[in-house]
């Protein structure tokens, strides 16, 4: 008897040509991808090598989605070898403008920067013109090298074949096509979702590939999921939950309702377009005061120290000039949501999110005090000493309406504090002084300093004058206090300074300054059962500051109150006229001036109205249809 066995029925034409292609652009999509981190990580073979072999599952995800993108690309111009010729430079094309980019900004590329595409003429005269001719010599040759491998592909591998042939164009080929470009284009988008929906969090944490998404840091981002990954991670604006009740007619009623309020309220108030007072607003970096009082729990009886007064110099402001406390969102973190809430009365209480990364670079122009001081003649400046691209600074302060961004590589001054890693804020307040000085008109400055922020090493001072003296801790944690407060009282020197030289400038100046939260080090206040003291790692000191008689001089107690109030404070101060946003902000502020989730902790709001309204606003202006910034 004899036992027939089946043999495998070997592929024909179309199979192989189908088989062999997707394994061509495979293996390609690797080599592609490896090309693709060696120029983003500047052509240092050492860091993409360290990526590689750090992160494989990264990796290898970054040219598996490389590998449906050109997938597709093939099922479009039929052809695997054009389809990776094209590839090729694409990715010489956009790593020359990120490379060009980062060393401008020290920040990747992102989706945002495609915006500037219609300036690209202009923007050529930053770039050296020897590199965009090595530039057009290497599309060249990508261009021939491809032709080349085409006919030898044809000729020699059998892999480049016409789908012209064996009837495919008649019977199969269109069909087959789309079928390609079909499955391609849905197993993209099922494998990136949760790259491009996200929570817009800090940080994500991602264990089916061993990392995590960083929002506040791109460049983090991009070293630590790769070139593809992290750019997917910003091309899609995150979805804020829509409220029941929002509609246009919802948003234009509250509109006319607050400008109503501000066309009879301003009639009493100094046009701002008439004065000649220059603005400051200053969020210093980690900016704390270790002798804070809140609710009745000292933050001394935890942390105390030898050496004597910290911030002396603050202490002297607060008797002379309107100050008082400010709860800040968190601590040890979220610089970024507490500067949005202050430049724009806004709140991050009901978007839970970093606004700054997910929300305002895609969101076009919002209001905010830059914007509304521009529209009454202000030049309007942002000073950061550090990269403009955290937090994707360059674009969201010029969505809020600052014209000129200064960074540490614009900055004339660039002391920093023994080994420190940071610009120090006598540099900081230098730069400042500078702008002030120079500018012709009345000027609107935002700065954000840099040195009072993380980490604390033990190298940076060769002495330090402040030791905690809780025998319950232990000394890497007292090293690393000991240092912040040393940091601090630096911080606090130069405040003198600055405030010194604004008594003499001959320019009316206010400075609105708050600290924008405390280091994250006292985890014995941090982790407290009591939530009166936990609240005092949330608290940080503001005050009001003018060179000339504003009207307010003089001692006097300011509200505690969440970031989002405090402008609005200042402006209420002054007697300003102000936008209609601003009236809306000060029913929110005298009912709710504690506007965060940690302080309330599940707490019902008050005057749910008011509050309702607020929450329309800010999703409409972040996430909506934008009906009350509309004409």
């Amino acid at each position: 008897m004899v036992v027939k066995t089946s043999a495998k029925k070997p592929l024909n034409n179309k199979q192989r040509y189908v088989v062999s292609s997707l394994l061509f652009l495979g293996v390609a999509a690797i080599v592609l991808t490896w090309f693709l981190e060696y120029r983003y990580f500047l052509n240092d073979m050492f860091r993409v090598w360290s990526f590689t072999i750090g992160s494989p599952l990264v990796f290898f995800f970054n040219a598996f989605i490389l590998w449906l993108i050109m997938v597709f690309v093939w099922g479009l111009v039929g052809s695997p070898t054009i389809t990776v010729g094209g590839t090729w430079v694409f990715i010489i094309i956009l790593t020359y403008i990120h490379i060009n980019k980062y060393y401008s900004r020290q920040t990747p590329i992102l989706p945002e920067d495609f915006q500037l595409a219609s300036e690209a003429h202009s923007l050529t005269k930053f770039v050296d013109s020897d590199s965009i001719v090595r530039l057009i010599i290497a599309i060249i040759l990508v261009i021939a090298l491809t032709i080349l491998f085409s006919r030898f592909a044809a000729k020699k591998l059998n892999l480049v074949r016409s789908w012209k042939t064996d009837g495919f164009v008649q019977k199969n080929a269109i069909w087959m096509r789309l079928l390609i470009v079909v499955l391609a284009g849905g197993a993209f988008y099922v494998s990136t979702e949760f790259i491009r929906h996200h929570d817009g969090m800090r940080y994500e944490d991602i264990p089916v590939l061993g990392t995590h998404f960083t929002a506040w840091n791109q460049n983090r981002n991009y070293d630590d999921n790769g070139f593809i990954l992290g750019f997917l991670y910003n091309f899609q604006k995150l979805k804020l939950d829509e409220p029941d009740i929002y509609s246009k007619d919802k948003i234009v009623s509250i509109k006319n309702k607050y400008e109503a309020v501000a066309e009879e309220k301003n009639m009493n108030r100094k046009d701002v377009a008439d004065n000649d007072v220059n603005v400051v607003i200053v969020l210093n970096e980690s900016f704390y005061d270790p002798s804070v009082e809140f609710n009745g729990e000292k933050f001394e009886k935890y942390y105390p120290h030898t050496g004597g007064e910290i911030l002396p110099n603050l202490r002297k402001i607060q008797q002379q000039y309107p100050s008082g406390l400010m709860y800040s969102l968190d601590y040890g973190g979220g610089t970024a949501n507490i500067e949005f809430e202050a430049l724009t009365g806004l709140t991050n209480y009901w978007t839970n999110t970093v606004p700054y990364t997910a929300l305002i670079p895609k969101a076009g122009q919002i209001p905010s005090v830059a914007q509304m001081l521009k529209k009454n003649g202000y030049t309007t400046t942002a000073i950061h000493p550090f990269n403009g691209g955290m937090y994707k600074r360059n674009i969201s302060l010029a969505n809020e309406g600052f014209d000129t961004f200064i960074t540490e590589n614009e900055m004339d001054y660039k002391e920093h504090d023994g080994n420190s890693e940071y610009i120090n804020d006598r540099s900081a307040y230098r730069q400042t002084l500078k702008v002030l000085k120079e500018g012709s008109g009345k000027q609107m400055i935002g700065l954000i300093t840099m040195q009072n922020h993380t980490p604390y090493n033990a190298d940076i001072y060769e002495n330090t004058q402040f030791a905690v003296t809780n025998k319950g801790i232990d000394e890497q944690k007292k090293s690393d206090i000991s240092i912040y407060y040393q940091t601090l009282h630096n911080s606090d020197q130069y405040l003198g300074e600055f405030i010194d030289e604004l008594d003499k400038i001959d320019k009316k100046v206010v400075v609105l300054f708050f600290g924008d939260h405390s280091a994250g080090l006292f985890d014995d206040v941090n982790l407290h059962i009591d939530k009166n003291v936990r609240d005092l790692s949330r608290i940080t000191p503001y005050f009001i500051y003018s060179n000339y008689d504003s009207g307010f001089r003089g001692k006097r107690s300011l509200a505690t109150t969440t970031p989002n109030c405090m402008v609005n404070t200042m402006l209420n101060g002054l007697n300003w006229k102000k936008d209609s946003l601003y009236y809306l902000v000060d029913e929110v502020c005298i009912n709710e001036p504690i506007l965060t989730s940690a302080y309330l902790e599940g707490r019902q709001t008050g005057m749910p109205t008011v509050l309702d309204e607020y929450e329309l606003v800010t999703y409409d202006i972040l996430g909506g249809k934008k009906y009350w910034i509309a004409k």
